[in-house]
């Protein structure tokens, strides 16, 4: 059988889509630059007094359970932790003094119940900024969990005198369901590596840390104080400086979050979509994202249409061809969802990881048909 020009053009067609799309993968590219390696931490004798500000807004529970991981850092240098708390929560403020009696180092304030044109989460964030006395603070919710009693001293190896962030890797309990913990490490790859390499965009999650003083000089949220949420996407968005951040990520420093449910993991989409167009530099860290995404779904159409057109046709070579890219592209994809399964001790399967890339467009669609049929009102404080 002679291979026409069409079936030439379809199978250069083929294999360069899956080059690209094998490419333009985030598990497949180097999270951390060169200034993020070991080597170029800070001496531990260097490393400065910290404030670890915990929102404790709600969540007395888990409060209870991750605040003896937190004061018993494996950390040299003084640390203090303050946990930010609703006035008049009596279960936080027998938390606090249950641990207060053997830890001199912990310290509380507190929100009032109901607060106007901020949202409880950074009006905390404010107060425990205020209350802190050290010039690093490093902020967690209380459903978050550091990994090891070493995570202090991680992240604080990369506070030099030329950063003014850190950020650190967070994902769901093991126990969470295995999209969300799926999700949460795609999305870390390209917000790590975006921070490593010029300039942090925005963070997923708690787990990092910044300067009191630019808190203070530059008023805090000041400017994006009518959200509801983005209590941590606008601090990293708002003060990171060009190569002015750094980002840990030894197993040692990870923190685990809590399991959350649905209604938590929608809400968390729902409320990025609501406050992503005011956040600086969006086009330009969306559009590796959309890049990436394009030319899998291109890879994965291209070789559906030419193995539905090569069996009409009863053209074998191009069939043959379709067959072969497409185990290509699962191989490919699964071993770069291991490079990064194992990096960052992530417990899913590898076999899913084809489905769960091909559905994140539908997963996308929903939060945009549900941003869209919500109230608008519900994702800001200024109701007028």
């Amino acid at each position: 059988m002679l291979i026409d020009t069409f079936t030439i053009i379809a199978i250069c067609t083929l294999v360069l889509l899956v080059i690209l799309s094998s490419v333009l993968n985030p598990f497949l590219r180097k999270v951390e630059s060169a200034a993020d390696a070991d080597e170029n931490e800070v001496a531990e004798s260097e490393m400065p007094a910290v404030s670890i500000v915990v929102l404790a807004t709600g969540t007395t529970e888990t409060l209870d359970a991750h605040l003896s991981v937190l004061l018993t850092q494996n950390y040299e240098q003084p640390y203090e932790v303050i946990v930010v708390g609703v006035k008049g929560d009596l279960s936080t403020e027998d938390v606090i003094g249950k641990y207060s009696v053997d830890h001199k180092n912990l310290y509380s304030t507190y929100i009032p119940q109901r607060s106007l044109f901020i949202s409880k989460q950074k009006l905390s964030v404010a107060l425990g900024v205020k209350a802190a006395h050290n010039e690093w603070i490093v902020l967690l919710n209380a459903k978050d969990r550091p990994a090891s009693s070493m995570w202090l001293r991680k992240m604080a190896a990369k506070m030099d005198k030329d950063t003014n962030l850190v950020l650190g890797y967070s994902n769901y309990d093991p126990e969470a369901k295995p999209y969300y913990r799926f999700d949460r490490l795609r999305n870390e790859c390209y917000l790590l590596r975006k921070a490593s390499r010029k300039t942090a965009y925005r963070t997923e999650s708690g787990n990092f840390a910044f300067r009191r003083s630019e808190f203070l000089e530059q008023d805090g949220y000041l400017g994006n104080l009518q959200y509801v949420g983005g209590e941590y996407e606008f601090l990293i968005n708002k003060f990171a400086r060009t190569y002015g951040s750094r980002i840990v990520v030894s197993p040692e420093a990870f923190v685990i979050e809590d399991v959350p449910n649905k209604k938590a993991w929608l809400n968390r989409k729902l409320y990025l979509k609501s406050i992503r167009k005011d956040l600086e530099r969006t086009s330009a860290a969306r559009s590796l994202y959309v890049a990436d995404l394009l030319f899998m779904y291109l890879n994965y159409i291209a070789i559906i249409a030419a193995a539905a057109y090569s069996g009409l046709t009863m053209n074998w070579i191009l069939l043959g061809t379709s067959a072969l890219t497409l185990i290509l592209t699962i191989t490919s994809r699964i071993l770069s969802a291991r490079k990064a399964y194992r990096k960052f001790e992530a417990d899913l399967s590898l076999w899913t990881v084809v489905f769960y890339e091909f559905s994140i467009v539908f997963h996308k669609l929903s939060v945009i048909l549900r941003y869209r049929m919500a109230d608008k009102y519900d994702f800001t404080t200024h109701k007028l």
